[in-house]
């Protein structure tokens, strides 16, 4: 620092760190953007990883509702045939 004091007058130096001052704010209000997008892109993640968990959820109910469904059908079938089954046995 003492060297560029050397090397520079007392209004170019008066000017290199009024920049430097304008340099450092500018730094520190970008890193405070960049957490709150650090943030914000967090939060979307978490709901893409929400929603992705409720779509999933969603079709393993719809499966096991088809699956349900077709047991029933199954088991009525199954039922209706040993009743004709006893039918017939009985003539």
């Amino acid at each position: 620092m003492r060297e560029m004091m050397r090397r520079y007058s007392e209004e170019e130096e008066a000017s290199l760190m009024k920049e430097i001052m304008e340099n450092n704010e500018m730094i520190i209000k970008l890193q405070k953007q960049i957490g709150e997008l650090q943030i914000v892109v967090k939060k979307e993640g978490k709901r893409k990883e929400r929603e992705a968990e409720a779509r999933r959820r969603e079709k393993e109910e719809e499966e096991t509702d088809k699956w349900i469904e077709e047991c029933r059908r199954k088991n009525e079938k199954e039922k209706e045939e040993r009743e004709e089954q006893k039918r017939v046995d009985k003539e």
